[in-house]
């Protein structure tokens, strides 16, 4: 009875614990964030990850769409190289469900560095909240080799979609990414910080640019609900 009174008083402890240290360590999840660059509606940080030593980088933009116009938008794997920054193809290697597929995407090189390609399963659902969100990771069930190109290894990989409307009743959209991807190679740690930095922020500016306009706006994603 001693040995049983004593365990539960350690879970009930333990409980106590959890919910005190639980707005602490949620708080620590959010701070650390170093802003690398701002300009309008488009935010993109960067912090130190527990993962490798490895960088974790944050892009946060608004924009107008709707989401089903973003989800079509970034699953046209032809549309793809005009707005991911160095990408020149990207291909879409088997559907598993209407939200569920595996891709690749083939980078070019950049001197000094050689060429980076990446295959990736995606997933995507929507919340109660009417938020969506997208999550990547790498994918082994195909081989796709790629002559004289690095695989990168994508360690967190997601993005939260929250939709509203502006003043004028317009579909309006916040997105935020994050990542955490190990580039491979002999590629110094900071010099992959910086280009990752840079082609991140080309890459939202791009979207920012051409999802309004975009096709896929008149389209509708099946399961989709939009916020009205």
């Amino acid at each position: 009875m001693r040995a049983l009174f004593l365990n539960v008083t350690f879970f009930k402890l333990s409980l106590l614990l959890l919910f005190v240290c639980l707005p602490f360590l949620t708080i620590a999840n959010t701070v650390n964030w170093k802003v690398w660059k701002q300009q309008e509606s488009l935010s993109i940080s960067s912090r130190q990850s527990s993962i490798e030593n490895l960088t974790e980088i944050k892009a946060t933009a608004v924009v107008k769409s709707s989401l089903s116009g973003f989800l079509l938008f970034i699953q046209d794997v032809d549309n793809t190289p005009k707005w991911l920054t160095n990408a020149y193809q990207s291909q879409i290697i088997n559907v598993i469900s209407t939200n569920e597929h595996i891709f690749t995407v083939n980078f070019s090189a950049i001197w000094p560095l050689k060429a980076r390609h990446l295959q990736l399963h995606s997933t995507f659902w929507q919340k109660k909240d009417l938020s969506v969100e997208i999550k990547l990771t790498d994918d082994f069930t195909i081989k796709n080799k790629v002559n004289n190109s690095i695989r990168a290894k994508v360690h967190h990989s997601h993005w939260l979609i929250t939709p509203n409307l502006t003043e004028n009743k317009e579909k309006q959209l916040t997105i935020e990414y994050t990542f955490i991807v190990d580039g491979g190679g002999n590629t110094p740690r900071w010099f992959a910080d910086q280009l990752a930095l840079k082609h991140i922020f080309k890459s939202m500016k791009k979207i920012r640019q051409q999802l309004p306009e975009s096709k896929w706006q008149l389209h509708q994603t099946s399961g989709i609900k939009e916020l009205e």
